[in-house]
């Protein structure tokens, strides 16, 4: 079982030539900054692509602990995520994040079911402000 509180690390470096780098070692450094929309490239992850890549990741990782659990045969998972930053009344932010999920599984019913226990416990979902949902799709092959 996890222990609460726990903290977590990482570390922005940014050079003269304008690279950033992100790194938690002894994880690899991530290249990243603004993207197009604000004035930078597509070459590097954006903070943008960053959260919803940490939304849909931490929905799968969820899934995944609840499917190994409950001992649910999955053969395939594919989320396709997509975020919308407005600027309506305010600052600019995400204002809805939408997580299309294709999960290849012999138990519809089942998979469906935890597949909505997941987003309720995904932390990184339950730590933002935009509403994230999930719109699952299972087959059965």
């Amino acid at each position: 079982m996890p222990q609460y509180p726990m903290d977590f690390s990482v570390k922005l470096d940014w050079t003269e030539g304008g690279q950033r780098a992100l790194a938690a070692a002894p994880r690899p450094q991530i290249l990243a900054g603004a993207p197009p929309e604000f004035g930078g490239t597509d070459q590097v992850w954006s903070p943008e692509h960053l959260l919803l890549s940490s939304v849909s990741l931490c929905l799968l990782l969820t899934f995944e602990a609840l499917a190994q659990r409950a001992k649910l045969g999955v053969e395939g998972y594919r989320c396709q995520a997509e975020g919308t930053v407005d600027k309506t009344g305010g600052p600019a932010a995400f204002s809805k994040i939408k997580l299309r999920v294709d999960v290849r599984c012999p138990e519809r019913e089942r998979a469906e079911a935890l597949l909505q226990t997941a987003k309720k416990y995904c932390l990184i979902s339950n730590s933002l402000k935009a509403p994230v949902t999930v719109e699952p799709a299972v087959l059965d092959r």
